[in-house]
């Protein structure tokens, strides 16, 4: 029963091989994955699209309350302290900006 150096560098060669690829898979990324920023006014929102931007967080309240009630998903996104944008999906945008055309004409 005597010691084996050729296990322990064995090990101690596994242990640093698994180390390096763990750090490597959970490493994170080092840039997005779009030209893009992820928040802020030229963020990368996917499918949303603004339909009311740069408004205090009331108005915006009261858009997305608006949209709302007439069947429009939507959610607010906000930029500063005091700014917010209302946010629709793409295919809701041009019924979103008449029902707001229409309010605020009416």
């Amino acid at each position: 029963m005597g010691f084996d150096l050729g296990v322990l560098i064995w090990m101690v060669g596994i242990i640093a091989a698994l180390t390096l690829i763990m750090r490597w898979v959970f490493a994170p990324s080092s840039r997005p994955h779009t030209g893009r920023p992820r928040s802020g006014p030229e963020a990368d929102l996917g499918l949303l699209v603004p339909v009311l931007k740069h408004a205090p967080r009331n108005n915006a309240l009261q858009v997305k309350d608006f949209l709302s009630t007439r069947g429009i998903r939507c959610s607010m996104s906000r930029l500063d302290r005091d700014s917010y944008d209302v946010l629709v999906f793409g295919r809701d945008e041009s019924r979103a900006r008449e029902l707001l055309d229409h309010d605020a004409s009416g």
